[in-house]
């Protein structure tokens, strides 16, 4: 008889990755999905883990089967902090399918968050996946939990025509995107400023920037030093470009390099995670926007990918020729502290996991 035990994740990055790709390659077939589990990716999002409780893995005698992550965050909504957690990487082995594993992690996950004292868990969910259809049908109605937003993927492609390998995208969707110029190589245009990588001179100036953005309606992730200066530049996995002007780092954009999946191979991608570009003039945007296409290029990547987060508008991305995907996430809030509710939020200005 098979007893699973539910226990702090032991540390097995490997074994993790090993079984995540199992499972992802039996889940999603020809489809592309993200390697959250790559060794070095996975060691800085649990970088800020300083709670063993936060990560929890489901073993069968020493084999790991499922796991979750929560990793904790601090956010700010109208004029309050809230410490929270990004649910996210739950995974399960294919042959322990079936067996409510899935739904047993989660219900331990949420009594350690409830142990721990969080005041909220965020996660997302992509319509009609396994993952989704689960969740409605086990868990809504059953906790308080609050859909805050929708988003959706743009892209800028960067080398075209691998890009259409990779995505096995059809011969009309490669001549839309095309039509639309997204094919075409970004060029930087002549702005009173640089465009330049990060230092870290520009820490300061950009957790600034962050702490200034308004909360009346943003659920805004709030760092220190330390964890910032994680973000921003970390050797293969994070980087940043800013516009300095006048002597001043005035705005930025921060990524982390991602490889998508599939059967046909993997692919690096840049994803978005932060940026401030609050008081620039659009060719002062579409400069840092062009400089995170030539940086990311450099590092070998294949496309950049936003998700409409709703923080700032995407208006300069889409006249760089971003394209949108027919792909659509739901992010979800558990709700644990009986005085806080996220309705009526429609912007968070945090990385997409």
């Amino acid at each position: 008889m098979v007893t699973i035990e539910f226990r702090d994740f032991d540390g097995d990055l490997e074994a993790l990755r090993a079984m995540a790709s199992d499972s992802w390659f039996s889940e999603y077939g020809i489809q592309t999905w993200p390697d959250l589990y790559k060794p070095d990716l996975a060691r800085h999002y649990f970088a800020e883990v300083s709670d063993p409780r936060y990560l929890v893995g489901a073993y069968d005698g020493d084999r790991l089967v499922a796991f979750v992550a929560n990793l904790p965050r601090t956010y700010r909504l109208k004029g309050k902090t809230y410490q929270a957690a990004q649910s996210c990487m739950l995974v399960g082995h294919k042959d322990y399918r079936r067996r409510h594993l899935a739904l047993d992690l989660i219900a331990e996950c949420l009594r350690r968050n409830q142990e721990i004292g969080i005041d909220l868990a965020l996660l997302t969910l992509e319509r009609k996946h396994a993952s989704a259809l689960m969740f409605q049908k086990h868990l809504t109605g059953q906790h308080h939990i609050e859909r805050v937003k929708r988003m959706a993927p743009v892209a800028r492609p960067i080398d075209m025509e691998v890009l259409v390998r990779a995505e096995k995208l059809k011969w009309y969707e490669s001549m839309v995107m095309r039509c639309l110029g997204a094919h075409r190589p970004m060029v930087l245009p002549d702005v009173p400023g640089t465009i330049r990588p990060y230092t870290a001179s520009d820490l300061g100036s950009i957790l600034a920037m962050l702490r200034r953005y308004p909360d009346d309606d943003c659920l805004v992730r709030v760092f220190n030093e330390e964890s910032l200066a994680r973000q921003l530049d970390q050797k293969n996995v994070t980087y940043t470009v800013v516009y300095e002007k006048g002597g001043e780092t005035v705005g930025f954009i921060n990524f982390s390099l991602l490889d998508l999946v599939n059967n046909a191979g993997r692919y690096r991608w840049a994803w978005v995670d932060f940026l401030a570009w609050a008081g620039l003039t659009w060719k002062e945007k579409k400069a840092l926007i062009a400089g995170l296409w030539q940086n990311a290029r450099d590092l070998g990547c294949v496309s950049i990918m936003e998700w409409t987060k709703g923080y700032y508008s995407i208006g300069p991305l889409l006249r760089s020729h971003f394209v949108t995907y027919p792909r659509y996430l739901d992010l979800m809030a558990w709700i644990f502290n009986p005085d806080l509710s996220l309705r009526g939020v429609e912007k968070i200005l945090d990385q997409q996991i």
